[in-house]
């Protein structure tokens, strides 16, 4: 093995790391989300409120799974939009139209999870705190999906 190899293989990162040392890393990183994103930060909170509400009403183990799953589900997808944007804007500083569709579409991620969640949030206290019929809340999930494809119509490129 020559030189030039050695020197290289030096900059790899140690993949021995410590289970601590892997828990300190997450743990700075979901500290780091939470300071650099107001959305996560936002979000967090709604995700805290509906918990807490979902304490207090008379959900079956799977509603609650449901939402727990919905929450973080929304946490999940903002901090992917984040890791997204971040390594675009590493990657390539300068603005492009590209970069800037690649982004829009990962904002898209965390857009169509939030409706989803508000709709199974719809759907679960709608019926555990008005006794409403899921159907409400799957008449916005059409009407979600109907604007989207009115908006895709309006917006179709020529491909």
């Amino acid at each position: 093995m020559n030189n030039s190899n050695k020197n290289n293989n030096s900059k790899i990162p140690n993949k021995n790391i410590s289970l601590k040392q892997s828990f300190s890393f997450a743990f700075k990183g979901l500290i780091n989300i939470y300071k650099m994103e107001r959305n996560f930060r936002i979000q967090s909170i709604v995700g805290i409120t509906v918990l807490i509400v979902s304490l207090f009403c008379n959900l079956s183990t799977i509603e609650f799974i449901f939402l727990l799953f919905t929450v973080m589900l929304v946490l999940v997808m903002e901090t992917l939009n984040t890791v997204v944007e971040k390594l675009l804007d590493f990657i390539h500083p300068i603005y492009n139209s590209t970069i800037k569709t690649i982004k829009d579409i990962s904002a898209a991620l965390v857009l169509i999870t939030s409706v989803f969640a508000v709709v199974i949030g719809i759907i679960i206290f709608g019926r555990a705190l008005f006794n409403l019929h899921p159907k409400y809340g799957i008449i916005i999930a059409i009407i979600f999906l109907l604007i989207l494809n009115l908006l895709g119509a309006l917006y179709k490129t020529d491909d």
